[in-house]
């Protein structure tokens, strides 16, 4: 990956972001911390994106053709996109399993991919599901996501992932305010 989209991709986050430290370029790796802050207006489900969190993934990819989000219960459904979830009763596009996800959505479709899985089995529990398995979701992205589209996981876990068909390519802490989790943006771009 040439340092060149990636500085696009942290340029097009500054400009949206101006008064925010601004995303860092180096050696083909994109990293920073986003401090989301105090707010804690949500969409009032358990687990959803913190405030402005999409907002700042979407300033880094500004033309999308496809996006899909996965584990996307609390997203409304005026969000751009297709949103897939086990849960039917948050309404998706999609209702399916992410373990699955080439069974349910078109391969080689999506531009894009934003995942916020279930971080543990507590988690999991609350939404009265299994915990996913992260090596089969990531290798299910794989076939549904274009070569040269992104991933951008939020998790406390950095998932494992195949060279041959992933490249890592930066990180960015999400830390919301005091005595919430601290997160990571782990972004991968498909060989």
């Amino acid at each position: 990956m040439a340092d060149n989209v990636l500085q696009a991709m942290a340029d097009n986050y500054s400009k949206a972001f101006p008064k925010y430290p601004p995303l860092i370029v180096s050696h083909n790796w994109i990293y920073g911390v986003w401090m989301i802050g105090n707010n804690y207006a949500g969409s009032g489900y358990y687990g959803a994106y913190p405030p402005t969190f999409l907002k700042r993934v979407m300033s880094m990819y500004p033309a999308p053709q496809r996006i899909l989000h996965l584990f996307s219960g609390s997203l409304g459904q005026n969000t751009p996109g297709d949103r897939v979830d086990i849960n039917p009763d948050t309404k998706p596009t999609i209702v399916g399993d992410a373990h699955k996800l080439s069974d349910i959505v078109p391969h080689r479709e999506y531009d894009l991919i934003i995942a916020d899985p279930p971080y543990s089995a507590e988690d999991a529990n609350h939404y009265g599901r299994p915990m996913i398995n992260r090596n089969t979701v990531i290798r299910e992205c794989v076939n549904v996501v274009r070569p040269g589209g992104h991933l951008v996981w939020l998790d406390q876990v950095r998932p494992m992932y195949r060279k041959d068909t992933w490249d890592a390519v930066g990180t960015i802490g999400v830390v919301r305010s005091t005595n919430h989790r601290v997160r990571m943006v782990f972004i991968f771009i498909r060989r």
